[in-house]
């Protein structure tokens, strides 16, 4: 079995990908609710080519007041973030893989060759090319004049984002088989977090590569290699020096960001994503369940299975309420003390998979077909 064909299993969520017969479960049909807020389409627009049909998530990024979109057919695009308009667009002589990420002034997208492509955020023009050992998925991580790709084979590499030269590369002996995806690394002052298709979350010098530590979210277990997957395709999430990691059949822990200490460890199990508000972690399992946790203790707060099965994305913490969205393109928001469903609302038919955006009150969501639409939330 390929990577692709178990990102494949997993998305279509069957138990039996391993060997034997294989069940789907079917998505849960969506409940009637009493709607606590309404929501409002303040703009939307056609960010590029559709993904529907290809293993990559169009995921734009933010940054300040433009977002920036990629596409499959290597059309980069810069929007106003008020009003949708398009403020430039520029075509780069690869496929791209949907990873967009902005920041230092640069905006950087990596091609299914393993080219990084880093162009100006003004104007859209081309500063400079890297090359990779391999593709990247997830989207590069900017900051301290650094940009942090992580690449399918299990390499992490810092560029100089001045003009794209590698100043460090850290390599991992990766497991024969993995889910196909890694996790977006995040910086955190003068260091750069990650996790790995080993199941072990690092903390790097940004400038240097230099190790700082590395821990284990949890060790392999089982009689085959799928049993086996421990992916941390998962990016950390860091409230106040405490470091939030999780992986796939495994566990969500809690760990000193300086020391690596681990404050505390649950079961669990996710490739989707985690946010945070003051209080909780919140994580999208395997199942398509939404789970709660207290940050200081890890005990569970709440769970949301209303929505099992139906390939949830990561969730997004914003004013009070957590943002999930689903494969027929639904967008969920839930009550963040309980896990009630406040509010929908549809924008196309195709899934949305990337994390929403949220900036000044706004949502900005996307979705495969490339579609991107901006929403406010009002009292009905």
């Amino acid at each position: 079995m390929n990577k692709t064909a178990v990102a494949l299993c997993l998305l279509l969520l069957m138990p039996g990908c391993g060997g034997g017969k294989t069940v789907r479960e079917e998505p849960a049909k969506l409940q009637e609710f009493t709607a606590e807020k309404r929501i409002v389409e303040i703009w939307t627009a056609d960010s590029g080519a559709s993904a529907v049909k290809k293993a990559v998530v169009l995921s734009p990024a933010l940054d300040g007041d433009v977002i920036f979109t990629s596409d499959p057919k290597g059309r980069v695009r810069a929007f106003a973030a008020d009003s949708g308009r398009e403020r430039w667009e520029t075509r780069v002589s690869q496929l791209v893989t949907g990873a967009t990420a902005a920041g230092d002034g640069l905006v950087v997208v990596a091609t299914k060759k393993g080219e990084v492509i880093a162009l100006n955020r003004v104007d859209g023009r081309r500063l400079w090319t890297s090359n990779l050992s391999s593709l990247a998925l997830a989207p590069a991580a900017i900051s301290a004049g650094v940009v942090v790709v992580q690449s399918v084979d299990g390499k992490l590499t810092g560029l100089s984002a001045a003009d794209g030269k590698r100043l460090w590369r850290h390599e991992r002996t990766e497991p024969p088989l993995s889910l196909y995806g890694t996790a977006r690394p995040v910086i955190v002052d003068d260091a750069v977090l990650t996790g790995f298709a080993s199941g072990k979350v690092v903390a790097l010098q940004i400038r240097s590569g230099k190790l700082l530590w590395e821990l284990p979210v949890t060790q392999p277990q089982g009689r085959n290699e799928v049993e086996r997957l421990v992916d941390v395709d998962v990016s950390p999430v860091v409230v106040r020096n405490v470091l939030y990691a999780a992986n796939y059949q495994g566990k969500i822990i809690a760990l000193d960001a300086q020391t690596g200490r681990i404050l505390w460890s649950r079961d669990a199990s996710t490739f989707s994503g985690m946010d945070s508000d003051a209080n909780n972690i919140y994580l999208t399992d395997d199942r398509g369940n939404v789970l709660a946790f207290d940050q200081r203790t890890g005990a569970s707060v709440w769970k949301q299975e209303q929505l099992r099965a139906r390939q949830l994305n990561a969730p997004r913490y914003v004013d009070g309420l957590v943002v999930v969205g689903d494969f027929e393109g639904y967008v969920h928001w839930l009550s963040s003390d309980d896990g009630h469903v406040v509010a929908r609302h549809r924008i196309g038919s195709s899934a949305v998979r990337a994390q929403v955006l949220v900036s000044d009150g706004k949502l900005y969501v996307s979705n495969q077909s490339g579609n991107i639409a901006a929403l406010r939330l009002e009292k009905n």
